[in-house]
């Protein structure tokens, strides 16, 4: 258990310092009376976006899609597991100029992310007119770093609680050793 988060929160830091160490890319503009003005602004450096969309059936159905979209987009750059499988098969079959060739490949791939995000919260949400609902969350990486800590002390308190009950187990074996009598030997 101390492993998955181990490898969760190293995740995290390289996602955080990679966030950090990014250059500024030459912005490409959108220009769609659908899409939000905002979708061609960069996250200041010292948050992480997520920008969610939906055009459902109601308009709170849209709405509630668009920001749960938006924080998944805030967890996948925090931390995506991926699992992948590449299938490559050929066959070839028949006699000398008369063979058939088959050919097979198949890619198939699973993303996964898991994370919580406390302190993830809209700061911008926009209705296109063609009634799709954007939103824009926001995550400061302070927060991450606290959610992160927040699990290194909690691992470390229960390790030292570990090692605590295991010393005093070792105490009370010790002391029952010392406390047998004697035989008494005429």
């Amino acid at each position: 258990m101390k492993k998955k988060y181990f490898w969760r929160c190293a995740a995290l830091v390289l996602a955080l310092t990679a966030a950090g160490c990014g250059g500024s890319p030459e912005p490409q503009r959108i220009n769609d009376p659908n899409v939000p003005e905002w979708i061609n602004d960069f996250a200041p450096e010292d948050v992480l976006w997520g920008i969610g969309a939906a055009k459902q059936s109601s308009e709170q159905m849209s709405m509630t899609t668009a920001e749960a979209r938006a924080r998944t987009s805030i967890a996948r750059q925090l931390n995506t597991k991926v699992e992948a499988m590449f299938t490559d098969y050929m066959r070839d079959a028949g006699t000398v100029g008369s063979q058939t060739a088959l050919s097979l490949q198949e890619d198939v791939s699973r993303q996964i992310s898991s994370m919580q995000l406390n302190g993830a919260r809209p700061i911008k949400r926009w209705k296109a007119p063609d009634g799709t609902w954007w939103y824009l969350t926001e995550y400061r990486i302070s927060d991450a770093k606290a959610a992160l800590s927040a699990v290194f002390d909690s691992e470390a308190a229960q390790f030292a609680e570990f090692k605590a009950d295991e010393a005093l187990r070792m105490l009370d074996t010790q002391l029952a050793k010392n406390e047998k009598p004697e035989p008494v030997t005429e």
